[in-house]
């Protein structure tokens, strides 16, 4: 099995979604009831190209009414260990768990 295609999996699993099948004609990998995520396992990644595409998953999860994010992780080669990262963009952040002034107003009796 292919190293992406595990990757993918894996995303899916820690999000409690599905993996949608190769050449599916998607612009997502994976989606679950709240999230949808397009994932990259990398050599190298600039941060444009990465913000880029977090701006254009952001879209896409709007369109569902969920959270788009990007699950990247770094390929640095056999038996060496990177951890995935999740990036999603401020807006797609405040739609899942609002503002930190929101979260305080709404704590107070």
């Amino acid at each position: 099995m292919s190293a992406w295609k595990q990757f993918e999996r894996d995303v899916a699993r820690m999000l409690g979604g599905k993996r949608f099948w190769a050449n599916s004609g998607e612009s997502l990998d994976v989606e679950s009831e709240t999230v949808v995520a397009q994932c990259k396992l990398v050599k190298t990644m600039s941060l444009s190209a990465l913000h880029d595409l977090a701006v254009s998953v952001a879209a896409d999860g709007q369109q569902k009414g969920k959270v788009g994010l990007v699950a990247i992780k770094l390929r640095r080669g056999k038996g060496q260990k990177t951890h995935t990262l999740y990036v999603l963009c401020d807006h797609a952040y405040y739609i899942q768990n609002g503002s930190a002034a929101e979260r305080e107003n709404m704590a107070e009796p």
